[in-house]
């Protein structure tokens, strides 16, 4: 509800009704209402924040630097776009040294493996992205290009059908659909025989690198799953997927940065710089992550290298654990242990994070997101 005043103003007042019976007889503390100067503002998002948590939101800042400033803006980044994902990805029914074996429009095909990469298909499974399951491509790309010393270069004609027949006999059954002016290629091809590029050549060259942290764009929380397989995914609005990288000789463990993402600290950040959608989903494209405060640690005090380093060793745990559970689904007796020890190094992250940012009585404030919008 938006409430003006016919007369200039230089601040406005904000209130976030918890209680909508509350709200509606004014049994509001004067602490739940917090003032923003209009100076404060500007033409990007409003983060506007309820009073009472207002010296929490501020403590969280002081402490932590933004994602991008900690590691880089260009090492968040987007997926890749095929512009044709059902000619371009596929599920392999064998493969070997040599070759990736698929069916599709009836037939069997087999193409060159060098022409291939991994990728993320969404799944609702076992297999789904997860923070805490250990991440697994499961299917893989039709990828005409090679990594040279030069960088990523795209796969031309005459190469493709001198030294990779099967893909080019592949790519010339559906030469007519690749060739559709609708997939608007970009940066324009330069000759009529490139219509075998991808729709965009966005993150060619960033997703080839020894781990990744997968962002789920559009979640729940527990969307951020660590790749160590080079897996492309693809990129798509809400539907896609975001990459964050860890520049080389970076002192953080990925796990740390994957613990923190995930947290109830900046899973809460994320709803208020984010769009929320009904059901506590939460859209966090590249343009919020980088906005995501990561909280500093000083390696060269003690206390804050331990807690770096036990953060970093329980994510790694959960993930192990989960990953044992997962493959024991169908026997209770090894699963029913598993999970205890799951829950209760759940329990140690949770603490560990407690300790890290030291909010002492405000912690407890700090909403779910999840439990926020159950009821919507």
């Amino acid at each position: 509800m938006l409430v003006l005043k016919n007369s200039g103003q230089t601040s406005l007042k904000y209130i976030e009704v918890k209680d909508l019976n509350s709200w509606k007889t004014r049994n509001i503390d004067l602490r739940d209402y917090d003032t923003v100067a209009f100076d404060e503002l500007d033409d990007d998002v409003w983060v506007l924040v309820p009073g009472y948590l207002k010296p929490a939101y501020e403590a969280i800042n002081k402490q932590s630097k933004l994602l991008e400033e900690l590691i880089g803006s260009d090492n968040i980044y987007n997926g890749i776009q095929t512009s044709a994902n059902n000619i371009y990805i596929h599920t392999a029914s064998k493969e070997d040294e040599t070759y990736v074996y698929f069916s599709k429009d009836g037939k069997t095909w087999k193409v060159e493996k060098t022409l291939t990469r991994p990728y993320f298909k969404t799944s609702s499974g076992s297999d789904n992205l997860n923070s805490y399951r250990p991440f697994k491509p499961n299917s893989f790309v039709i990828y005409p290009y090679l990594k040279t010393t030069s960088g990523i270069e795209f796969v031309r004609m005459d190469k493709l059908k001198a030294e990779f027949p099967f893909m080019h006999e592949y790519l010339m059954a559906y030469r007519e659909a690749l060739s559709d002016p609708k997939r608007d290629i970009k940066p324009t091809p330069e000759t009529d025989s490139e219509w075998y590029r991808f729709g965009r050549h966005q993150s060619l060259d960033k997703c080839d690198v020894p781990s990744k942290i997968i962002v789920g764009v559009l979640s729940q929380g527990n969307k951020y799953a660590i790749d160590y397989y080079g897996t492309l995914i693809s990129s798509g609005g809400t539907a896609g997927y975001c990459m964050i990288t860890l520049p080389d000789e970076f002192p953080y463990s990925v796990y740390y940065v994957q613990a923190l993402l995930n947290s109830k600290y900046l899973e809460w950040y994320s709803s208020l710089i984010g769009e929320v959608f009904r059901g506590g989903y939460i859209a966090r494209g590249t343009k919020v992550l980088k906005r995501l405060p990561i909280r500093t640690i000083d390696f060269t005090k003690i206390e804050e290298k331990n807690l770096h380093d036990q953060i970093s060793a329980t994510q790694k745990d959960l993930i192990r654990i989960q990953g044992e559970i997962d493959t024991n689904r169908s026997d209770h007796r090894v699963t029913d242990p598993l999970q205890r020890e799951f829950d209760l190094k759940k329990t140690e992250l949770n603490q560990a994070l407690v300790r890290l940012y030291g909010l002492s009585d405000m912690d407890d404030q700090i909403p779910l997101i999840s439990k926020m919008y159950e009821a919507n």
